[in-house]
């Protein structure tokens, strides 16, 4: 039975652990999903300059996503709607999510055809080359209808977050790749690469309907209250947000272009190698930073500081010891990893050493990209948006001279590392700041946890470096098979030399990691 309108409703009895643990199992079938869709990817096209027009479009496709909605999700819309949750007023829920859904459809529907129409000066400005630019264009027209779809979801998706209702979002991403999935699957055959991009309209189609529940007890009205005070607040939340994600996607079409430069095949292998990457910034990093949002958001509308650090302390360290095992093995066994997941019909041995490379450049701001994204929704929950869109620009500005002093001499490389420094730079900053505004953020004791995560990590590295030195004829000639035993093997060793390290040196962090994982493996079988 639904409560009735504006009846208080009582938050699931789920700490933030467990949900933590719910949203890790959520995203973890999520991203062996899409896992397994750049593996088709990658089978059908390969790192090719067909695929890098593919990725050309949806580039641009999913900037406009993140400028008008996603980073709104976090920032305002989360926040807000977790207010009214918590508060019981359900009735003015349903009228501010009605006006978002109803500015999604209107607003978004109007860029959309604008977008259309400049397609091709768009994609000149990214940087086609003459013989993809056609497709380019062909493919980013497709792909942008799209985007109407994933808004509508990314309302829904805040709606159910701020219920702190974790189950359906998580499907929902699972389902959006098996829908790209299978279109790709069943359309590439007569379509070629354009079935990818209708691949990605049927994903978000798919993505709406599974959370369609998340209505349910609030309804949907055909208005658009821009007057209400939640509309204006998410409004006034996400204003300097929206400012800084535009200059992060000058950024975008900085990068883009100057891929292109360093060969057709660079922005596809530099694709695969980024999923690679978000694999585990997803699966740690995303689902702590969502799982903490609306207790953050309670503690800092409470005034409870004291706790609001000490919530936020206990995620920063537990996605650090999480994240760094699973960088190690990434940056140590990257080209056999590579070769397992990807290496297959069109993509061959070359495009497996292109996209190695491009992973070893981006892994190295794996730990500090997790933390990042704790801090970052730590500023939200407070409401205060402004000051992480600031050090963003800022770190555009580093991003744009390490990419125009390492483009030269590294090429492709060059451009991965200075995303990857950019984005620690970000992380840095934030800590930095909140560091000066509380105590307990500049402890000794965090010092010491550094350096037995660093310890453990190095451990990790030289197990990992040794199996793989005495493995070598099994990861570089073996068949598949022997390449994922081998591989698989090696990383369950490195991670275990990972963790008795830990328990050598009795981290007191490990516990509470231990019992995450716990409810993760409970909630998964």
């Amino acid at each position: 039975m639904e409560p009735p309108i504006d009846a208080p409703v009582p938050l699931p009895p789920r700490g933030i652990a467990s949900a933590a643990a719910l949203l890790a199992v959520g995203n973890g079938s999520s991203r062996i999903m899409g896992l397994v869709r750049e593996q088709v990817f990658a089978a059908l096209f390969g790192a090719t300059g067909a695929m890098s027009a593919f990725r050309t479009a949806t580039r641009l496709s999913t900037a406009v996503y993140d400028l008008l909605l996603s980073g709104a999700t976090t920032s305002a819309l989360v926040p807000v709607f977790s207010d009214y949750v918590q508060a019981g007023q359900l009735r003015e829920l349903s009228r501010v999510v009605s006006t978002f859904i109803n500015l999604t459809l209107l607003g978004i529907g109007a860029i959309v055809g604008l977008l259309v129409v400049a397609a091709p000066l768009i994609v000149q400005l990214l940087g086609a080359d003459a013989a993809h630019f056609e497709l380019a264009v062909e493919l980013t027209r497709i792909a942008l209808p799209s985007i109407l779809l994933l808004g509508v979801s990314g309302v829904l998706t805040a709606v159910l977050y701020a219920k702190r209702s974790f189950t359906l979002p998580a499907i929902a991403s699972t389902v959006y790749n098996a829908g790209v999935v299978a279109t790709a699957l069943a359309l590439a055959p007569s379509l070629s690469i354009t079935a990818l991009v209708l691949g990605l309209g049927c994903g978000a189609l798919l993505q709406v309907l599974v959370q369609l529940p998340a209505l349910r007890g609030l309804g949907y009205r055909p208005v658009v209250d821009l007057g209400h005070p939640g509309v204006r607040l998410i409004l006034r939340l996400y204003a300097p947000v929206f400012l800084g994600m535009l200059v992060s996607y000058a950024i975008v079409v900085i990068d883009t272009f100057l891929a292109w430069q360093t060969g057709v095949e660079s922005i596809a292998a530099m694709a695969f190698a980024t999923t690679l990457v978000q694999f585990p910034i997803g699966l740690v990093g995303a689902a702590a930073s969502l799982a903490i949002l609306p207790s953050l958001s309670r503690l800092a509308t409470a005034g409870d500081e004291d706790e609001f650090v000490a919530t936020l302390l206990r995620g920063v360290k537990a996605v650090v010891l999480l994240i760094v095992p699973l960088g190690v093995v990434l940056v140590v066994l990257r080209e056999p990893i590579v070769a397992v997941l990807f290496q297959r019909m069109a993509f061959d041995a070359e495009a497996t050493q292109r996209t190695a490379i491009a992973l070893l450049a981006y892994a190295p701001q794996l730990p500090f990209v997790v933390v990042d994204q704790l801090l970052i929704v730590a500023f939200y929950a407070r409401k205060r948006t402004i000051t992480p869109v600031l050090v963003g620009v800022a770190g555009a500005g580093v991003y744009v001279a390490m990419a125009l002093a390492t483009v030269a001499p590294l090429g492709m490389a060059g451009l991965a590392l200075a995303n990857a420094v950019q984005n620690s730079a970000h992380a840095v900053v934030l800590y930095a700041l909140l560091a000066r505004e509380h105590a307990a953020m500049r402890q000794a004791a965090i010092a010491g946890f550094l350096a037995r995560v660093v310890f453990s990590g190095l451990a990790c590295a030289g197990v990992l470096l040794g199996g793989a030195m005495l493995l070598s004829a099994s990861l570089k000639s073996g068949g598949l098979v022997i390449q994922v035993v081998a591989v698989s093997g090696l990383g369950l060793l490195g991670v275990g030399a990972y963790t008795l390290a830990l328990i050598a040196l009795q981290a007191p962090e490990r516990v509470e990691v231990a019992a995450i994982l716990g409810r993760v493996i409970r909630r998964s079988s």
